[in-house]
């Protein structure tokens, strides 16, 4: 007979006994106990039966993560489980009657709307993905704070990669693999301008004075810098520029980086070196919409320099590139070391998940667990975002990844581009109209910076 739990009567008789077996609701329940006291007297007494719990109803924990990511929600040739199918076969069975399901929404404005949809709807995931809009969704409430769970792993996180969810002094999301951008140099290009390629550019002065040797000497043929313009992505130039302003202690926000702040008066030497940048790179490339053809030109030799991703490594020499190399973006007077976090992919619980504990504890494992964050490289190329992956991975790898890796052990500023809560998509319209007209024309640089910041006001 099948029910939730059996409860036992004894009845003990003086000649004879039976054993009564009967289903009862999972709950506690006043029954009578008889005992034989002596041999022919029997007492009875009132007793309390706690039931044993049925077990655990089935979850569900919906997690909406990147179309990168999910095509490694399998396993490699050797069998073995790759990133996020390791993630989820590690918190399932560490969770028993919990099942991870990972979807696929899209990104950046994409992916906004359909979690802004799903909010509404009230089918939001329990976990989700993205890079640049969690100071947003925490300033709304719509995240779950992690630092009550990360206290045994907080040395073990690089405090930039999680700085996008950082808001009002916590934690609100963490990264499960990320990237940063250096400096490349092909090396067939420098050398056929008759440059020393053993020793890259350390400075701005440096690496301008070379790439206009190299556009003057390539006559048509190649050329110094690749730049990276305003293509159809809003937040493509403000990803690139970000490193040239952290160098030069710029901004391109204020009050405690909520509003924009286009004009600041030390981010005029940086736009001045871009637009003198910008005059070495092959004319229309700066505009090139498909920034995979664009970042394509160093490596079919048409370019010398650019800035570039740490995946970059791997990609170049599949693509051509016989002698790229890697080194710090060439540094200001008086300028500090910076570089942006670039493809750093966030994890973060959401308040209205039905299972939040469960949320964050899943974060928690996808962005710390050393099982995980182990394979974040060899399953989808991107850098691991924890101390202890980062030093494992480095003497397995090459020497240019590994001075990506130095980058983000050693650097103390790792920046993203801001994020404003308000018009976001006008604000950087407008910043990438700035940087138009900085390509495009001799304007000052800041009467285009005043400009853009009377624009930027105008929207209040």
């Amino acid at each position: 007979m099948s029910c939730n739990w059996f409860s036992k009567v004894l009845v003990v008789l003086t000649l004879a006994g039976m054993l009564i077996s009967a289903c009862a609701a999972p709950a506690p329940q006043v029954v009578v106990e008889t005992q034989v006291v002596k041999e022919t007297q029997v007492v009875e007494k009132i007793v309390e039966v706690t039931p044993t719990p049925g077990p655990a109803e089935p979850i569900t924990l919906v997690v909406w993560t990147d179309a990168v990511s999910i095509q490694s929600n399998a396993k490699d040739d050797k069998g073995n489980a790759k990133f996020l199918l390791a993630a989820k076969e590690l918190f399932e069975q560490e969770h028993p009657g919990v099942t991870v399901v990972y979807e696929d929404h899209g990104w950046d404005e994409t992916l906004r709307q359909n979690l802004t949809n799903s909010l509404l709807a009230g089918t939001a995931p329990d976990v989700i993905v993205g890079e640049l809009f969690f100071r947003n969704y925490a300033a709304l409430g719509a995240l779950l704070p992690m630092d009550d769970v990360l206290g045994d792993v907080n040395d073990n996180l690089i405090s930039g990669t999680y700085g996008a969810a950082y808001f009002d002094g916590k934690i609100y999301g963490l990264s499960s693999s990320t990237g940063v951008y250096g400096f490349q140099r092909n090396c067939d290009v420098v050398k056929a301008a008759g440059l020393d390629c053993d020793t890259p550019p350390a400075t701005w002065s440096e690496l301008l004075d070379q790439t206009q040797t190299i556009a003057a000497a390539g006559k048509g043929k190649y050329y110094g810098f690749t730049m990276l313009g305003t293509p159809s992505y809003f937040l493509a130039a403000p990803f690139y520029n970000a490193a040239f302003y952290a160098q030069a202690g710029a901004s391109m926000c204020k009050d405690d980086c909520t509003a924009p702040w286009f004009n600041d008066p030390k981010a005029v030497p940086v736009l001045e070196f871009l637009r003198e940048l910008n005059k070495t790179t092959p004319p229309g490339l700066t505009f090139e919409p498909d920034q995979g053809k664009l970042f394509d030109q160093l490596n079919k030799g048409v370019t010398a320099y650019q800035v570039a991703g740490s995946w970059f490594v791997p990609w170049s020499p599949a693509q051509g590139c016989k002698d790229c190399r890697y080194s710090s973006i060439p540094l200001p007077p008086d300028g500090k070391p910076a570089s942006t976090l670039v493809a750093n992919v966030m994890y973060a619980p959401l308040a209205a998940s039905k299972h939040p504990e469960l949320a964050k504890e899943f974060v928690k494992l996808i962005a710390t667990r050393d099982e995980v964050q182990g394979l974040a490289f060899s399953s989808i190329g991107r850098l691991p975002a924890t101390r202890s992956a980062l030093t494992a991975l480095r003497p397995t790898v090459d020497k240019d990844t590994q001075q990506f890796i130095d980058v983000l052990l050693n650097s103390e500023n790792l920046v993203t581009p801001p994020q404003f809560a308000k018009d976001p998509q006008k604000i950087w319209a407008l910043y990438s109209e700035m940087i138009d007209k900085l390509y495009t024309t001799d304007t000052p640089v800041q009467q285009l910076m005043d400009e853009a910041q009377q624009k930027v006001e105008a929207l209040k």
